[in-house]
């Protein structure tokens, strides 16, 4: 009976259960079912061979997808059925039909080599370009400065061009932002065997002809002429030549980018209207037509950049789509202050606000390059050093993939401990470095830090939430969003284009073109691009149709490639503005504008400051001069040019110490210290500090400054019709300036060269580099450079006054001048830790050849000390050592502490002692010249020099506080 109504109750399950699905016939996978993503940028090659496959080029071989049917056949012949999966499809295993992928790499050494070869000159005309950019910023603000009354007694201030300028800087970051982008996407192609210019439409063919030309062709055949004539300098011809062919490839590059770009713009807004031309249209008619495209997108431009937007938490739901958003919204904090306060405001009269918050696609959304977090691809260090950290990509929170709640928490430990660190690292090295003064930096990029850190916190706290709470919510995945709340009317986005194009456009182009031609058209060209591309941007109508790459094109026919081909145009030119790279090179400029800025205002706050108007001498070149020691030469071999043949009338030999000396003095505006400090160094009555010659110079009628320069110098004369022209180093914030004018170009170029492999190969064309680069400056800056003045003061001295011997020296930027005044005037110079010119040689008016910074200059190098580092050195210059911390970095820069190195390893003989050398940088003390008369004073070393600093006027107020703080007690035991 059990029995019976067991058998009964299988019988109705069986019934009652659903019908099993009927095995369906094979349909096997084929190659045809296989669509090509826009992401390639060439789509595959179908090919048969037996059996079909799909080939695709990549970066170093082919991707190849190869069809493959796999059925076993039975003893009789015939072919067995694929075993099937519950849903009918055929398993893995014995009779499927398969797709293999897989890859060759067809790497080849040679190829490998010149493109190596080619991209290594490409980033070469990157640094370039960069460079350049930066010397345009620095040359508008150097202008900028100049209309404001620097660089010169008695220059009156000029708003209006001041203002123009300061307009000006807008465009120029964008458009330089935007060239070195592209510069970037050029090296990369360059590399990769120009794929993404091939997509510009010139064929396979033409493109690698025009590369081999440009890249090889011209500086090949270059080479090959320059050796026939026998150039001595066919390396360098050859170089520039190679520099100059890559240089107009780029320009061709650009343009082509540009225009596709501007094309695909108007060609999405056409699709957008639903409009098009026909076949019958007159040619008025179609520049009106796309005339009329171009005015929408500028529109859709300005809707989506001036629109009140706000970043909302949203939950995507596997069953029901997207969830409502949480109820905290929160101001978008990459848009500016105006997007944030004054576009959001519902009683604002210039802004139309939406019924309901409308979703902004990213742009990565668009592409299809939405990046997915799942446990398996998680990575602490790559979401840590991603923009925007976890919050650059979608995290899964629910499912077998979902992220777990320990990743999430080391997403939360790992953002806090990397800002700590990052903020930490910043006060360790201001503490080694014992710069005091930027601790209030630090403090502000700490409170930064935690404003950034909360912000982030306070995100992943909610997406940890969702991870411990998915079995309730039914979270997939968690995003924040970009909800556009406001759009601005109409006129009111037209007057803003315009308020654009009028001030920061034409207003400074007028002023340019009036002042500074090259500048300008520079200005007229960077301005046209970064103006069309920011408002002809495709990436904003494309975050309208979002659907745009998901339409995807089976390429079968002509007109099917043809469209595919259109549609992987613009998807990699999308993404080359999208790219990251641009936001780099943006903040980059920006970052070295806002410096650029701060170091201006400080100069003019200088004007009203009276900190270099006293007399009293910077810490460094403090001097106090005490008689009755000496130091004996080392008994080691001391250095060859403590005595300098070129000396104060004719052959004599002169003493090295005596250049730093002079060098020293001209930073003391206090003129009984300098008559003081001669007369105890040289003898009474054998040098003098003839001021009236120097004035005499300034009121002579062929003297050309109109305002005079912000140089500062002194002229030292002797008994025999010689004299030395001793130039003052950087000590006002525009003197650093002055120092950027003349040499940022060379350092960059310096810093590129050493980034680069085998960089000396690049060194015979650096100083044309340096010389295109200077070539920006106007008219308004050469004449306020310093050496100008100091050129024909040395003129003046020979050929007016008659001078027998006259000689430069200085130290720092003095030194730098002294070495340029020597060069271009013929005159022996003597430079402590100046800058070199031989890469800037051809910057200077007149330019200075290589055989006459060999003949006339000659440097003093401290061991550690930056400056001198500056420009690749002549043949003649000196190493010394320096005493200084290691942590110490511009300690080895001051005069003081070189002129105590020179006497302590050269030997003082009679001569006067600085007091600094013991009490300040621990030299020995100095021996006495006459111990009986020291005895019978009883008068320490340190007490005497305590007692004679502030008396003789030539130390500074706070050593001497600090000496007898210090030592007072103890000298006095």
């Amino acid at each position: 009976m059990s029995s019976g109504t067991n058998s009964l109750d299988a019988d109705e399950a069986q019934q009652q259960q659903p019908p099993q699905p009927e095995p369906q016939p094979l349909q096997p996978l084929s190659l045809e079912d296989v669509v090509d993503d826009f992401s390639l940028l060439s789509h595959g090659v179908r090919f048969r061979a037996g059996r079909e496959m799909r080939i695709y080029n990549q970066a170093h071989g082919q991707l190849i997808l190869e069809e493959r049917s796999a059925f076993d056949s039975d003893d009789e012949g015939g072919e067995e059925q694929a075993p099937q999966d519950k849903s009918g499809r055929a398993k893995e295993g014995k009779g499927a039909h398969r797709i293999l992928v897989k890859t060759v790499n067809d790497n080849n050494k040679g190829v490998s080599f010149l493109r190596a070869a080619y991209s290594l000159m490409t980033v070469f005309v990157g640094g370039f370009l960069f460079i350049l950019g930066a010397a345009i910023i620095l040359f508008l603000f150097i202008d900028l400065g100049t209309k404001v009354g620097l660089g010169g007694e008695g220059r009156e201030a000029q708003p209006v061009a001041f203002v123009a300028v300061l307009l000006s800087l807008p465009m120029f970051v964008y458009g330089l932002a935007f060239a070195m982008t592209l510069m970037g996407i050029f090296v990369v192609d360059t590399f990769y065997g120009h794929p993404f210019l091939r997509s510009f439409g010139m064929g396979a063919v033409m493109t690698d002809w025009l590369a081999f030309i440009m890249y090889l062709g011209i500086p090949i055949l270059t080479v090959i002429i320059t050796l026939l004539d026998k150039k001595d300098n066919w390396w360098e011809i050859s170089l520039l030549t190679s520099f100059a062919s890559i240089l107009i490839f780029w320009c061709f590059f650009a343009a082509c980018e540009f225009w596709f770009e501007i094309w695909a713009c108007l060609e999405l807004m056409e699709e957008y209207d639903g409009t098009s031309l026909i076949d019958e249209d007159p040619m008025g008619a179609r520049v009106k037509f796309w005339l009329t495209k171009a005015a929408n997108a500028c529109r859709h431009s300005l809707e989506y950049r001036l629109s009140g937007k706000r970043v909302v938490f949203t939950r995507m739901n596997d069953t029901n789509g997207v969830t409502a958003a949480s109820n905290t919204f929160i101001d978008c904090i990459n848009n500016t202050s105006f997007s944030r306060w004054l576009a959001n405001k519902g009683w604002n009269p210039f802004y139309v606000q939406k019924e309901a918050p409308e979703r902004i696609a990213s742009l990565n959304e668009v592409m299809g390059n939405t990046h997915y977090v799942t446990r398996f691809n998680w990575s602490l260090e790559k979401l840590f050093c991603a923009k925007g950290g976890l919050h650059s990509a979608i995290p899964i929170t629910q499912g077998d993939s979902s992220i777990t709640k320990a990743q999430i928490n080391s997403n939360i430990v790992c953002n806090i401990v990397g800002n700590l660190i990052i903020v930490l690292i910043l006060a360790g090295a201001i503490v080694w470095f014992e710069l005091t003064s930027l601790s209030t930096a630090v403090g502000i990029v700490a409170f930064i830090c935690f404003i950034h850190v909360s912000i982030a916190v306070y995100r992943m706290w909610i997406l940890r939430n969702d991870i411990i709470n998915d079995e309730n919510t039914g979270t997939l995945y968690s995003f924040w969003g970009l909800y556009q709340q406001t759009t601005p009317k109409p006129r009111f986005g037209w007057a803003v284009l315009f308020a654009q194009l009028v001030f920061f456009y034409i207003l400074p182009l007028i002023y340019l073109a009036a002042e500074n031609m090259p500048h300008a058209i520079l200005f007229a060209l960077l301005g046209f691009f970064a103006f069309l591309r920011h408002h002809l941007n495709p990436r904003i109508l494309l975050m309208e149709k979002k659907n745009y790459f998901q339409d995807t094109v089976n390429v079968k026919t002509r007109e099917e490639r043809k469209k595919w081909k259109k549609k992987s145009r613009m998807y990699h030119i999308v993404a080359v503005g999208g790219d990251t790279a641009r936001h780099f090179w943006t903040w980059a400029f920006l970052l070295f504008t806002i410096f650029c800025f701060v170091v201006l205002i400080v100069a003019i706050g200088e004007r009203s400051d009276d900190t270099y108007e006293n007399n009293e001498p910077s810490v460094n070149s403090a001097m106090t001069l005490i008689e009755g020691y000496s130091y004996q030469p080392r008994p080691s071999l001391p250095y060859p040019t403590c005595q300098l043949k070129k000396g104060f009338g004719g052959n004599n030999a002169i003493d090295l110490a005596d250049f730093a000396f002079l060098s020293g003095l001209a930073y003391h505006r206090n003129e009984a210290f300098v008559d003081v400090a001669l007369n105890l160094w040289f003898g009474e009555g054998k040098a003098t500090n003839n001021v009236a010659l120097v004035n005499e110079f300034k009121s002579w009628p062929d003297y050309r400054f109109d305002y005079g320069t912000a140089v500062s110098y002194k002229l030292i004369t002797f008994s025999d019709n010689s004299g030395v022209l001793t130039i003052r180093g950087t000590q006002t914030t525009w003197d650093l300036i002055a120092d950027a004018q003349l040499w940022l170009s060379a350092a960059l170029f310096q810093g590129l060269r050493f980034l680069l492999p085998f960089s000396e190969l690049f060194t015979p064309i650096l100083h044309k580099m340096v010389w295109m680069v200077t070539r920006l400056e106007s008219e308004s800056i050469t004449k306020v450079a310093y050496y100008q003045e100091t050129q024909a003061f040395v003129k003046y001295l020979k050929d007016v006054k008659k001078f027998e011997t006259v000689e430069v020296t200085g130290h720092s930027l003095g030194g730098g001048l002294a070495i340029i005044t020597g060069a271009e005037s013929g005159t022996s110079a003597v430079a402590i830790s100046g800058p070199n010119a031989k890469l800037s040689r051809d910057s200077f008016d007149p330019p200075v050849t290589v055989d006459q910074l060999d003949t006339y200059t000659f440097n003093v190098i401290p061991a550690r000390d930056p400056i001198p580092m500056i420009d690749d050195k002549a043949w003649l210059y000196q190493n010394i050592n320096c005493t200084a911390a290691a942590n110490n970095f511009v300690g080895c820069h001051a005069i003081a502490r070189s002129i105590c190195e020179i006497q302590y390893t050269c030997g003082s003989g009679n001569g006067p002692i600085l007091c600094e050398c013991v009490l300040d940088y621990n030299y020995t003390e100095p021996s006495p010249i006459n111990e009986a008369a020291t005895a019978e004073t009883q008068v320490s070393f340190v007490q005497q020099c305590i007692d004679i600093c502030e008396k003789q006027g030539g130390g500074n107020s706070k050593n001497c506080a600090r000496w007898k703080e210090e030592y007072g007690q103890t000298a006095a035991k």
